[in-house]
């Protein structure tokens, strides 16, 4: 990609250059493989928040005590599988609060893709096979940045 080229480290426009992604993953080797991802393919602007689990993501996003202060994020990256909640309760829960439902997310499942055809998802939520390999992340984000730039391209300035 060229420096020219919007990406991830444009997401936000010229305000902010940041994106900050909330991770909600319970493995952390996924939460290194996606940081190591970030260095090795340079997307350096931006800003990892994590959460274990389903209820401690969801009182960060409501900002609920102890996550007052804590940032909206721009998008969210979401197991399917955590040890409360499943990825599509969450996103449930996310479709019901104003304030959240139009975050992206991206969630993320040890099944194909494909085989979830017949489960409905709101048009802001894209689900990927999990990511084993730093090269899978690094596909995954340029994936998640090819969409970005089509929506620049479409919008002028796509609406989070």
């Amino acid at each position: 990609m060229s420096n020219d080229e919007p990406g991830l480290s444009a997401m936000r426009g010229a305000v902010r250059n940041t994106i900050r992604i909330l991770t909600i993953e319970d493995d952390p080797a996924q939460i290194e493989a996606l940081k190591e991802a970030l260095l090795v393919a340079q997307i350096i602007c931006v800003e990892i928040h994590e959460a274990e689990n389903g209820e401690q993501a969801l009182s960060y996003l409501r900002q609920e005590y102890p996550y007052v202060d804590a940032p909206q994020p721009d998008l969210i990256f979401l197991s399917n599988h955590l040890p409360d909640y499943s990825g599509h309760t969450i996103i449930t829960a996310l479709q019901e609060d104003p304030r959240l439902h139009k975050i992206p997310v991206a969630l993320f499942s040890e099944q194909d893709p494909t085989a979830a055809r017949n489960v409905s998802f709101p048009d802001n939520c894209h689900l990927f096979m999990r990511p084993a390999t730093c090269d899978e992340w690094i596909f995954v984000l340029r994936c998640i940045e090819d969409v970005w730039i089509t929506l620049l391209n479409m919008a002028g300035s796509p609406t989070l």
